[in-house]
C-alpha cells in the first residue's frame, strides 16, 4: 500500500487556478522530488498536503486514512492539526524561533503536543537528533549564532521530532550560500539512504538526480512528467520539461 495517495487536487486562489488536478502517489521509504518552474504550482502543492493551505477540492490519504476529501466539507481545527502531525515541513527560510536556543526549537513542539512525556525523554530525543544533523557542539546556541547551513538543519532536526510519515522540504538549500548549500544537501542525502520518506521541492538538479527514487515535473499548475531521474532528467519526453531542463544547461 502507498504511504501516501494524492487524487485530483485542485486550489485556487481568487480566480487564479494554481493547482488543475494534480495526482501521484509514493511508497514508504521512497523519496520524490519536485521539478518545475517558478508559478508551477510546486510550492502550493506542498503547502497543500501539510494543510498549511487547504485544497479546494480532492482527497489525500495517508497509510489508507483519508485526511481530506473535498466532497465532505470543511476540516475542523482539530482536525488540521491531527493531520499536519502526518507531514514535517522544512521551509526556505528556516523559521526557526529566534528566542529559543537550538535544542528548546527542536523540543517545543514535542513538549507542547504531549504534556504527560516525561521532559527529560523529550530533551534526549532531540539532543540525538542535533546530534545526527553534526550539531552536538551547538545546541545550546541561539539562532543568531548560527550559519544560514547550521539553521537550516536544526530546522530539519525540529520537523524530525514529531516523526512525522513524510518529511517535506521546499527549496531547502534556496536562503543558502553556496558554500552552505552543500552541508545541508549532504544531511538530505543521508536520510534518503536511511530511507526517510521524502518530498523534495528543489531547483538542485544535480541533487534530485543522485537522491530522488521518482521526479515529478509540474507546469502551468499540473503534473506534466513522472519518470524516474534518468528519464525526467536525462530522457524527458514533454516538450516543456525539455525546455525547462535546457534552460538549467544553459544557465549552469
Amino acid at each position: 500500500m502507498a504511504i501516501l495517495e494524492v487524487k485530483d487536487i485542485k486550489k485556487n486562489f481568487g480566480n487564479v487556478e494554481i493547482l488543475k488536478g494534480i495526482s501521484f502517489d509514493m511508497e514508504k521509504g521512497q523519496t520524490l522530488s519536485i521539478l518545475g518552474s517558478s508559478g508551477s504550482g510546486k510550492t502550493t502543492l506542498l503547502r497543500c498536503l501539510n494543510f498549511l493551505e487547504i485544497p479546494d477540492d480532492g482527497e489525500i490519504t495517508v497509510n489508507g486514512n483519508v485526511l481530506f476529501d473535498g466532497s465532505c466539507g470543511n476540516l475542523s481545527d482539530s482536525e488540521l492539526n491531527k493531520s499536519r502531525l502526518h507531514f514535517g515541513m522544512v521551509f526556505q527560510q528556516f523559521n526557526l524561533f529566534p528566542q529559543y536556543t537550538a535544542l528548546e526549537n527542536v523540543t517545543l513542539a514535542p513538549e507542547l503536543l504531549d504534556k504527560n512525556r516525561n521532559r527529560q525523554d523529550i530533551l534526549e530525543e532531540g539532543k540525538v537528533l542535533l546530534e545526527k544533523m553534526g550539531l552536538s557542539d551547538r545546541m545550546n546556541n541561539y539562532p543568531h549564532q548560527l550559519s544560514g547551513g547550521q539553521q537550516q538543519r536544526v530546522a530539519i532536526a525540529r520537523a524530525l521530532a514529531l516523526k512525522p510519515d513524510i518529511l517535506c522540504f521546499d527549496e531547502p538549500t534556496s536562503a543558502l550560500d553556496p558554500e552552505l548549500t552543500g552541508e545541508v544537501l549532504k544531511v538530505i542525502k543521508e536520510l534518503a539512504e536511511q530511507h526517510t520518506t521524502m518530498i523534495i521541492v528543489t531547483h538542485e538538479i544535480e541533487f534530485a538526480r543522485n537522491v530522488s527514487d521518482e521526479i515529478l515535473f509540474m507546469d502551468g499548475g499540473f503534473i506534466v512528467e513522472r519518470g524516474a531521474p534518468a528519464q525526467v532528467i536525462d530522457n524527458p519526453e514533454n516538450e516543456r520539461t525539455k525546455k525547462f531542463l535546457s534552460s538549467i544547461h544553459r544557465k549552469a
